[in-house]
């Protein structure tokens, strides 16, 4: 069983609960994963800021941060920036929510295992994360 919460700190909207549990059962679905617990948490630019230099030592803002929390499970904690997410839709072209879709995903992969470490990892990464963003859009 996929399990999925969506919460936003103080001051925050969350993202649509429906529309999360969506797009994590299509990505599962596709990636043939049967269990899974995905937290999705919206913050702001302070507060990624903040766990991005208490957990990883970075001193910026991001759009994405997962955390996975079981070894070889689908169960993670998943930030994302609000904020940043409506700049990179801006300068993307592209609606706000097709990118909170692609974010979505994004923190989907990395909780499966998948990286953007290496430039090879990055592109079959982001391959297999427009691919489903592209399925997901035309399924709206």
């Amino acid at each position: 069983m996929i399990t999925v919460d969506v919460a936003a700190a103080a001051g925050l909207r969350a993202f649509p609960g429906t529309a999360v549990r969506r797009i994590v059962a299509h990505v599962c679905n596709a990636e043939r994963v049967k269990s899974g617990h995905f937290s999705f948490v919206i913050v702001n630019d302070r507060m990624m800021r903040s766990i991005n230099k208490k957990f990883l030592g970075h001193d910026y803002v991001t759009d994405i941060l997962t955390f996975p929390m079981e070894e070889g499970e689908a169960v993670a904690e998943i930030y994302i920036n609000a904020k940043q997410m409506k700049r990179q839709a801006g300068e993307n072209g592209v609606t706000v929510t097709n990118e909170m879709l692609r974010l979505v995903v994004h923190g989907i992969l990395h909780t499966l295992g998948y990286d953007d470490t290496t430039p090879k990892a990055k592109k079959e990464m982001e391959r297999r994360q427009e691919r489903y963003v592209a399925a997901l859009d035309r399924k709206k």
